[in-house]
């Protein structure tokens, strides 16, 4: 069936070759920035595949910006700072902005392929390649000194099947129910939020709403569902990506079979959610009839 530009499949997102600048020997990867092709631009979303015995990027890290990433399939290391570990399908790092040098390393005979995220603030970040003794601001490279010492820890990097489960019910959809693990909160990150969820066959993922401040985003890691985006019903199954802008329409997911997914989006202390259907929004962590909260 039809569906909008908010749902893209990964794989149906052209790749791009990377490193675009600074290219150097044992750096290689092809990114797919299913976050652009669906309409996010307050964040960014890709899934990266990295050759066997290649790096994902340049060791870089940011002043101001959040990023993290999801390992799909393939094995191999990351690197934290002074630290590296193994990595496998359902690791999780999360960077938080500091001198934490970081990057992927693909091991094994078959490439390494995470999804990765994390925010956009360009007119406030600037990423610092120590290793070039280079950094950018606004994508204008400049030199720049390494740091005195390297940060990091490894307990940035989880693995899904250690951490504990968690239930939610929402409030004003009995049928809104799912089991999910938060991915964030051990690794460090504040600003953005990672959680691996799922969902029984015929419950939703959450009620029919819409965020006013903060993005969000669903990676489909198995099953099928069918989702509302205002007007738009559509499905969806492994490899689609669906975005939902701040401001856009309200919307829901609905399993049509065991679903298991990877969701995310911003935290925001000062976002206000709206569900339409049932006439309340929450603010600040409370919930209140819509005309209320609107003052009207």
């Amino acid at each position: 069936m039809p569906r909008p530009a908010c749902a893209v499949h990964a794989s149906d997102v052209p790749g791009e070759k990377r490193p675009r600048r600074l290219p150097a020997e044992g750096i290689s990867s092809e990114v797919r920035a299913v976050s652009d092709a669906a309409g996010l631009s307050r964040m960014g979303v890709g899934l990266r595949t990295v050759p066997p015995g290649f790096a994902s990027t340049h060791r870089h890290f940011h002043s101001v910006e959040e990023e993290w990433v999801y390992v799909l399939s393939g094995s191999g290391q990351v690197r934290i700072g002074p630290h590296r570990t193994d990595v496998r399908p359902g690791s999780f790092v999360g960077f938080p902005p500091g001198p934490c040098p970081h990057h992927c390393l693909a091991g094994g005979d078959e490439p390494l392929v995470i999804l990765e995220g994390g925010e956009r603030r360009r007119d406030e970040d600037t990423c610092a390649y120590p290793d070039l003794g280079k950094a950018a601001f606004r994508r204008q490279l400049s030199d720049a000194e390494a740091p005195a010492e390297e940060e990091g820890a490894l307990t940035q990097c989880v693995r899904i099947d250690d951490l504990a489960v968690s239930h939610f019910q929402h409030e004003v959809d009995e049928r809104a129910r799912r089991d999910y693990r938060s991915l964030h909160t051990p690794t460090g990150l504040v600003r953005q939020a990672v959680r691996w969820s799922q969902v029984a066959s015929g419950d939703r993922t959450t009620a029919y709403h819409t965020h006013d401040r903060t993005d969000e985003w669903i990676y489909l890691l198995d099953g099928r569902a069918r989702v509302r985006v205002g007007d738009d019903h559509f499905q969806v199954s492994a490899g689609d990506f669906v975005a939902h802008p701040a401001g856009g329409p309200p919307h829901v997911m609905e399993a049509e079979t065991l679903l298991t997914y990877l969701m995310g989006g911003m935290r925001d202390p000062d976002d206000i959610v709206t569900y339409p259907e049932a006439g309340v929004q929450r603010r600040g962590g409370r919930i209140v009839p819509t005309a209320e909260g609107t003052g009207r």
